[in-house]
């Protein structure tokens, strides 16, 4: 199984009573759309699912990412990615066999932690909000293998495709 796990973009700072209606800045849009164009551009698994936190800037991050593919879902909303989630309940969700790649837009600390439980050792690189990773899976309980890494998008510079994590 091809596993993506995705950080939302930039999200606003102030001005929301509830961290959970921040949405995604101006520069947060533009930053993840040209991050989900390169992936796009780039990768021959398309996700077949989309699961996704219920947080405004994570469904705004799927959303933008859903255009770069030219898909309209499936997606589903699952507390399971919520910032302070649990990591074996987020790690659950990764355990099926009827799809063979699905993307999960979240948070960290909850993104960086499940990238380190699923390939079995510490994530060696930094998680920056817009980033994706993708890890592929053989068997469900076994660990992952990082696929590739793409770093956001800055101003109008590319998302950077990272192999040194590899070494």
């Amino acid at each position: 199984m091809r596993i993506y796990l995705v950080r939302h973009g930039k999200a606003a700072d102030s001005g929301y009573d509830v961290d959970e209606h921040r949405p995604l800045t101006d520069e947060g849009r533009a930053r993840m759309r040209r991050t989900a164009k390169a992936w796009a551009k780039n990768e021959k698994k398309e996700p077949e699912l989309w699961l996704v936190s219920p947080l405004v800037r994570a469904v705004q991050t799927a959303e933008i990412c859903l255009d770069a593919f030219g898909q309209d879902g499936p997606a589903e909303i699952t507390e399971a990615l919520v910032p302070d989630g649990s990591i074996g309940h987020a790690a659950a969700i990764f355990d099926r066999d009827d799809v063979a790649a699905i993307a999960a837009v979240g948070h960290d600390p909850l993104m960086t932690a499940l990238a380190s439980h699923l390939i079995g050792a510490r994530f060696p690189a930094e998680f920056k909000k817009g980033a994706v990773l993708a890890l592929d899976r053989k068997d469900p309980g076994k660990a992952a293998r990082i696929a590739w890494f793409l770093e956001p998008a800055k101003d109008d510079r590319d998302a950077r495709f990272r192999e040194d994590l590899f070494d």
